[in-house]
């Protein structure tokens, strides 16, 4: 196993393709915007930064790649992003991309992000850019941090897993996932803003025009606002959204949710789906109604057990089971 430093983009794509399976490429220096094509090694290729802040990419668009692990690297604009019609990525893979891994790394919509909470509406809309979207089969997001941006991490291929994730202040959906046997475990999804129309989901998943079959969703955490209280962009955050459907056999376990929108956990038309030990509290403090728990369309086996919610909206036949209402004095 090999180990070679690379500090210019333009050799990057040659020093993966001249790599052996098992070898690290070490990353150090300013990469700007990288697109790299039809790179498919053997076994996973490491390509690092050579030390923790050694590596900055503007942007990195991956197209019929397989078997690349990037990890430790910086993602940001140095400049405004264009207004565009269609989403802009830090990261996007093509959904021929396969086996591609992001690690321990960090996405900003512009330098400055730590700062997102004073930022006013036209700073959001100069940095409307998502960190990662992996559309390929057999991808992984994991241990990264994306903080103010418009999509947190999103995957559209199936056998994709999130894991241990932080999303720090965006502006549409924390978290995405559009295909089957995902996984979303252990992230943290805090401070949605209200920039444009678009209602924010600290978690949302869909397909369209076809079954979505098979996911889980544990352990995680969606934070409405954790920030100053009086910005007048905090919007009000949808926790964990199966809007449209069909889907079959889905596990919702562990998870926590606080938010003053009624959807605190929206299910529709899933066949088997495991509701247990999911925790929803408002807010702003008690409520006697915000948030809930809907569901409805679904059949085949329904477990819902021991939830905590202001309230329970479920469809006619379903029980929960030692439901209980919120408690808030705990921090999460």
């Amino acid at each position: 196993m090999a180990t070679t430093t690379v500090t210019d983009a333009s050799d990057l794509g040659s020093k993966i393709s001249d790599a052996a399976p098992g070898d690290t490429i070490l990353l150090s220096g300013n990469f700007g915007d990288v697109r790299l094509n039809g790179l498919n090694p053997e076994k996973t290729i490491s390509i690092a930064a050579a030390a923790p802040g050694a590596a900055h990419f503007e942007r990195l668009v991956l197209g019929g790649c397989s078997n690349l692990s990037f990890s430790g690297i910086n993602f940001w604009p140095l400049s405004d992003v264009p207004p565009s019609k269609k989403n802009e990525y830090l990261v996007l893979a093509y959904p021929e991309c396969t086996n591609i891994e992001l690690v321990k790394s960090v996405f900003r919509g512009r330098p400055d992000s730590d700062n997102h909470a004073t930022w006013d509406i036209g700073a959001w809309n100069r940095a409307k850019i998502g960190a990662v979207f992996l559309r390929g089969n057999n991808c992984v997001i994991r241990d990264c941090a994306a903080i103010g941006v418009q999509f947190g991490f999103s995957v559209a291929g199936a056998n994709s897993e999130i894991f241990g994730n932080r999303i720090f202040g965006f502006s549409s959906d924390g978290i995405r996932v559009t295909n089957d046997n995902c996984v979303v475990i252990g992230n943290r999804v805090t401070d949605a803003m209200q920039v444009d129309g678009n209602h924010s989901d600290g978690f949302q998943s869909f397909k369209i025009k076809a079954l979505l079959n098979g996911m889980v969703v544990k352990d995680n955490v969606f934070l409405e606002w954790t920030v100053r209280r009086d910005n007048p962009l905090r919007a009000k955050m949808q926790g964990i959204s199966f809007h449209n459907g069909p889907y079959a056999n889905i596990v919702i376990r562990d998870n926590f949710v606080e938010t003053t929108s009624p959807n605190g956990m929206n299910l529709n038309n899933i066949n088997n789906v495991t509701v247990i030990g999911n925790r929803l509290r408002n807010a702003n403090g008690r409520d006697p109604k915000l948030p809930w728990i809907r569901m409805g369309n679904c059949t085949g086996q329904i477990v819902v057990e021991n939830n905590q919610a202001e309230s329970f909206k479920l469809q006619p036949g379903v029980v929960s089971r030692f439901g209980q209402k919120p408690e808030y004095r705990s921090k999460y």
